[in-house]
């Protein structure tokens, strides 16, 4: 799946496999990184600057996580763009917790 954001374009991708229901945050990241879809903080932030570009479909589903994008007091905190009820909003998650099917990472497909 893909989807156009600001002029980008994204590839929506999944880190699970198999029957797995989740894994932990340091197993998503190596997985994102080998997928290329390890995205930092100035993709976030134009994900949430363009974010009425975001398709409603995805509102309240999916929950975007940018690995490359760590929480400055701690190298622990990756971002992740999540519906807040009225917009996109950005929150850390930890890479000590579990990361499930409504995770997302994106890979920026090349112009």
């Amino acid at each position: 799946t893909t989807m156009t954001v600001g002029g980008r374009t994204y590839d929506i991708l999944g880190f699970l496999e198999g029957d797995e229901k989740s894994v932990v945050g340091h197993t998503m990241v190596t997985r994102a990184t080998n997928m290329e879809a390890n995205l930092g903080q100035e993709d976030g932030e134009h994900l949430l600057k363009y974010q009425s570009d975001i398709p409603v479909a995805l509102q309240g589903k999916v929950i975007f996580v940018f690995s490359g994008w760590r929480r400055p007091e701690s190298s622990e905190g990756v971002a992740c763009v999540c519906w807040g009820g009225d917009r996109w909003v950005q929150i850390w998650g930890w890479l000590g917790i579990d990361f499930g099917a409504s995770d997302r990472v994106l890979r920026r497909k090349s112009a």
